[in-house]
C-alpha cells in the first residue's frame, strides 16, 4: 500500500475475479454445470461481502458521510482521529456542522494529512502553526479558521462536532483489485460452492450385479469435498490475517 512504483514485473492488481477465474483457479476438476454464470456471479457478490465483514475493510469504493465528536485530546494531537472505514481513499469534506446540518465551517484540503490513509487515519496538520507554544493547533493567525478552532481550547467534548465525507475502498480503479484479494474473494465462494456441491451426494456406496456380475464402488459421500475446503478455509484465514494486519485491521484502538 506504501509503493510508489513498480516494475510491472509482477501483475499485483487484476479485474475482479469473475466466474471463469473463479472455475480455473479453485474448481477445476469439478462438476458445477448446474450452476449458472449468474448464479456464480452471485456467489461471488456473496462472498465480496462477508470478506467485507470479516476483514472490517471496504472492499469496493463506497462514499461515507461520518459525524465525529469534538475530543479535546484528539484535538491537541492535530485532530488524530480513526474512521470507521478503511482503506481511505479521497477525502471529500472536512468541515464542522452544526446538529440541524448547517455548514459552519470547512476546513482547508491542505491541511489534511493522507499518509496514514490506508489504516484509516486522518490528521490535520496545519504546518503554519504547529510551531507554536500552546500545544493547540491554533497558534497563530494565518487563516480565519484559527480563531474559531482556538475557541474549542475551552471544551473537552462535544458529541457530534466534526463532519467528514470520504471515499473508502480497496483499489482507486474502477473494477480491479489486488491478487491476493481476489484470491481470499474466489476461495471464500469456491469453498461455498463445494459445500453445497457436497451436499448433493446423498450415498457412500453403491453397488450393481447381474448375472454373478458385479461392481461396487465407495466414497466419502457427503465429506467428498471436505478436505479441500478445510485446505481453502486455512490459506483463506492465513491470507485474510496478513491482510488485516496490512491496513492495521486486527485490533480495536482507542483513547481514554
Amino acid at each position: 500500500v506504501e509503493a510508489e512504483e513498480t516494475s510491472g514485473l509482477v501483475t499485483r492488481i487484476e479485474t475482479l475475479i469473475t466466474p471463469e477465474h473463479l472455475k480455473s483457479r479453485y474448481l477445476k476438476g469439478i462438476d458445477i454445470t448446474d450452476y449458472t454464470t449468474d448464479e456464480l456471479k452471485d456467489e461471488i457478490m456473496m462472498a465480496i461481502n462477508e470478506i467485507e465483514l470479516l476483514s472490517g475493510l471496504t472492499v469496493n469504493p463506497v462514499k461515507f458521510n461520518e459525524r465525529v465528536p469534538y475530543d479535546a485530546n484528539l484535538y491537541k494531537n492535530f485532530l488524530h482521529w480513526k474512521m470507521n472505514h478503511k482503506p481511505i481513499q479521497s477525502v471529500d469534506l472536512f468541515a464542522v456542522e452544526s446538529s440541524n446540518g448547517q455548514n459552519i465551517y470547512k476546513l482547508p484540503a491542505d491541511w489534511i494529512e493522507m499518509g496514514f490513509a490506508h489504516k484509516g487515519q486522518i490528521n490535520l496538520l496545519p504546518i503554519l502553526t504547529v510551531f507554536g507554544t500552546s500545544g493547540t493547533i491554533a497558534t497563530s493567525a494565518p487563516d480565519g479558521a484559527l480563531i474559531f478552532l482556538q475557541s474549542l481550547s475551552n471544551y473537552k467534548w462535544l458529541p457530534a462536532f466534526w463532519t467528514i465525507k470520504y471515499t473508502a475502498g480497496i483499489c482507486k480503479e474502477e473494477g480491479k483489485m489486488p491478487v491476493v484479494m481476489n484470491q481470499v474473494i474466489g476461495m471464500t465462494a469456491a469453498i461455498e460452492i463445494l459445500s453445497a456441491k457436497q451436499n448433493q451426494i446423498v450415498h457412500t456406496s453403491q453397488s450393481l450385479s447381474q448375472d454373478s456380475i458385479s461392481q461396487s464402488s465407495g466414497g466419502a459421500g457427503t465429506q467428498t469435498y471436505q478436505p479441500r475446503i478445510e485446505a481453502l478455509e486455512a490459506k483463506r484465514d492465513k491470507l485474510l490475517a496478513r491482510i488485516k494486519s496490512i491496513y492495521h485491521s486486527k485490533y480495536f484502538l482507542t483513547n481514554i
